[in-house]
C-alpha cells in the first residue's frame, strides 16, 4: 500500500493504492480506516517497514483501548448527573474496563477490533448527551464517531437503533417531529460525509452523490457470511460445529472475557438497575441500553460463529453496570475491608492472564529451543492452518530443518491416512504449535473420527510420538489441555491460538538422533 499523490487518487475506489483490491487483497471485509491512518502515520514518521508498521499499528489499537476509558468515565458522569449514580461509580467502571481480559488482549493486537469499540461508544457517548442536553453538537459528534465506526468495520451499524433512540425520543415524546427529522438528517449527512472520506472504497466511484455499495465489497460479504454459517466446511469452522448457542458465548465471556467475579457483579448490576425502572419509571434511556446490550448479547451467541471479539462492543457498558452492582454491594454489606476483598478478585483473572505479557511469546520460546536442541535437517511435521514452527529468529544460530505440512483438517478417508501414516513414519519430530486442530477436530467425532482419536492417543503416550517438550502460558496451566477435555466444547479458540499458545514437541521414538 502506497499512501496516494492527489485527492483524486485517494477517493477513486478503482485506482487508489490504499484500496486492499488494488494492491492484491481482493477479498477484505473490514474498513480500512485503521490501516489508512497507521499508514499515514508511518509514512509521516518514516517507520514504513513492514515490522515497524505492524508494531506501530498495535500501539495505536492500545492508545484506541485507552480512549475509551475517557468515554467510560463521561458516561459514568452522566448518569451521575442525570441519574444519580453514587460518585465512586464513575472510578469503578473505568477502572473495570481497565482490567477487563479481552480489551487487554485485542489492544496487543493490531486490527479493527478497537477501533471498532472506541468510535462505537464515542457515538453513544454523545448520543446520550444530547439526550439529555439537546445541543445539536453531541448529535454532530455522535454521527462523526459513527462513521469512523462504520469506516473502522461494517459491523458499527448495530449501534444505531439505540443511537437513533436517543436522538429522538425525547423530541418524538414531546411531539417535535420536525425537530427530531433534522436531527436525523444532520446525523445522516455528518456519517456519511465522515464515511466517504475516511472509507471511499465501500462504494464503487468517487463521487459523493453516488451511493452504490462497492460492488466488490457486496461479493466479499457475501462470502464471509457463507463462510460463517457453517454451510461451507474449512477449517476455520471446524471449533464451531460442537458448541451450544448462548451458553458457549456466555461461558466465554464470563470465565474468559471477564472473569466470573466481574461477570456476577454485571449481572447484579442490570437486575437491580432493572429494580430500580420498576419502582420508579424513569429513566428509559438506562432500560434501553440495558435492552440493546442484552439483545446484542443474545443475537451473536446464536450465529454460527460465535467468536468472542464479536463481542467487544458489550464490554464497555458491562463496566458501568458491574461498577453499579459493585457500588450496591459495598453499601448494602458494609464489612470490613470489603473493597479490598472486591479488588482481590476482580484483579485476579487480569493478572494471572496478563502474565504472558511478561514472557516471550511461546512460539518464539519453542522455536529457540528448537534450534537449540534439534539436529540441523530434520523433518518436522507441521499442520496445515497453523504456523510451522521453528520461526526464523533475528541475531539467532538459525538450523536447517525440513517442514512438512500435514492435512489433518481433511476428511477422514483412506487417502489421507495413507498420506498422513507415511508423513508420520518418515518425520523426527511433530509440532503442534496451538490448539486450533487437536482442540476442534476431537469434537466432531463423526467427521473425525480417527483423526480425534489420534490425537487422544498423541497426547496419553500411545503412539510412537513422545512428547519431549511443552510451552505453555502460566494461565493455561490451570486448564485440562487434552483433546478428550471437556473445555474444548466451551471456548473460542481465538483466544488462544495467536496470543501465547500452548505449544507441543514430539518426538519420533522409532528414530534416533543425536541431541544436537
Amino acid at each position: 500500500m502506497k499512501v496516494p499523490t492527489t485527492w483524486e487518487e485517494y477517493f477513486d475506489p478503482t485506482v487508489s493504492s490504499l484500496n486492499p483490491a488494488n494492491v492484491g487483497y481482493p477479498f477484505f471485509v473490514y474498513g480500512v480506516f485503521p490501516v489508512v491512518l497507521n499508514k499515514i502515520l508511518a509514512v509521516v514518521a518514516q517507520n514504513d517497514g513492514y515490522n515497524a508498521f505492524a508494531i506501530q499499528g498495535r500501539i495505536l489499537s492500545g492508545l484506541a483501548d485507552l480512549i475509551i476509558l475517557f468515554f467510560v468515565y463521561k458516561t459514568s458522569k452522566l448518569f451521575e448527573k442525570q441519574l444519580k449514580f453514587h460518585t465512586s461509580i464513575k472510578y469503578w467502571a473505568t477502572f473495570l474496563y481497565a482490567i477487563s481480559v479481552l480489551p487487554i488482549q485485542l489492544s496487543h493486537f493490531f486490527a479493527t477490533d478497537t477501533f471498532l469499540n472506541t468510535f462505537v461508544f464515542a457515538s453513544f457517548y454523545f448520543s446520550l448527551s444530547f439526550f439529555y442536553s439537546d445541543k445539536s453538537w453531541d448529535g454532530i459528534m455522535s454521527a462523526f464517531f459513527f462513521g469512523l465506526a462504520l469506516a473502522s468495520k461494517i459491523n458499527a451499524v448495530y449501534i444505531l437503533p439505540l443511537v437513533l433512540f436517543l436522538l429522538c425520543f425525547r423530541l418524538l415524546i414531546k411531539k417535535q417531529f420536525i425537530a427530531a427529522a433534522v436531527i436525523v438528517a444532520l446525523f445522516v449527512c455528518v456519517s456519511y460525509f465522515t464515511l466517504r472520506i475516511t472509507e471511499p472504497y465501500y462504494f464503487e466511484s468517487s463521487d459523493f452523490f453516488s451511493l452504490q455499495p462497492s460492488l466488490l465489497f457486496i461479493k466479499n460479504m457475501k462470502e464471509l457470511t457463507g463462510l460463517s454459517s457453517g454451510k461451507v466446511f474449512f477449517p476455520p469452522a471446524v471449533q464451531w460445529y460442537s458448541k451450544t448457542p448462548i451458553l458457549f458465548s456466555l461461558f466465554n465471556l464470563s470465565f474468559f472475557g471477564l472473569g466470573v467475579p466481574y461477570f456476577v457483579f454485571s449481572i447484579m448490576g442490570i437486575y437491580l438497575l432493572f429494580k430500580r425502572w420498576s419502582k420508579r419509571h424513569t429513566s428509559i434511556e438506562l432500560v434501553m441500553i440495558i435492552l440493546w446490550v442484552i439483545g446484542y448479547f443474545l443475537y451473536y451467541s446464536i450465529q454460527f460463529a460465535k467468536t468472542m471479539r464479536y463481542l467487544i462492543l458489550i464490554y464497555p457498558f458491562l463496566s458501568i453496570f458491574a461498577a453499579f452492582g459493585i457500588r450496591e454491594f459495598i453499601r448494602r454489606y458494609k464489612i470490613l475491608n470489603t473493597r479490598y476483598f472486591i479488588l482481590f478478585i476482580l484483579l485476579a483473572w487480569s493478572l494471572i492472564f496478563s502474565s504472558i505479557y511478561l514472557q516471550k511469546h511461546t512460539r518464539y520460546q519453542a522455536s529457540f529451543w528448537i534450534h537449540q536442541n534439534l539436529p540441523k535437517k530434520s523433518v518436522i511435521l507441521a499442520e496445515y492452518w497453523d504456523d510451522a514452527l521453528p520461526m526464523m529468529l533475528d541475531g539467532e544460530d538459525n538450523k536447517q530443518f525440513t517442514i512438512e505440512s500435514m492435512g489433518v483438517f481433511d476428511p477422514d478417508t483412506p487417502e489421507k491416512w495413507n498420506k498422513i501414516e507415511k508423513q508420520l513414519e518418515q518425520a523426527d519430530y511433530y509440532i503442534l504449535s496451538s490448539n486450533r486442530a487437536w482442540a476442534s477436530v476431537p469434537t466432531i467425532p463423526d467427521k473425525y473420527p480417527r483423526m480425534g482419536q489420534y490425537y487422544k492417543d498423541l497426547f496419553d503416550g500411545k503412539t510412537k510420538y513422545k512428547l519431549i517438550q511443552k510451552f505453555i502460558p502460566f494461565y493455561q496451566s490451570f486448564f485440562p489441555f487434552h483433546p478428550s477435555s471437556w473445555l474444548n466444547n466451551w471456548f473460542d479458540e481465538s483466544f488462544t491460538v495467536y496470543d501465547h499458545p500452548s505449544v507441543f514437541i514430539f518426538q519420533n521414538s522409532k528414530k534416533t538422533h543425536d541431541a544436537r
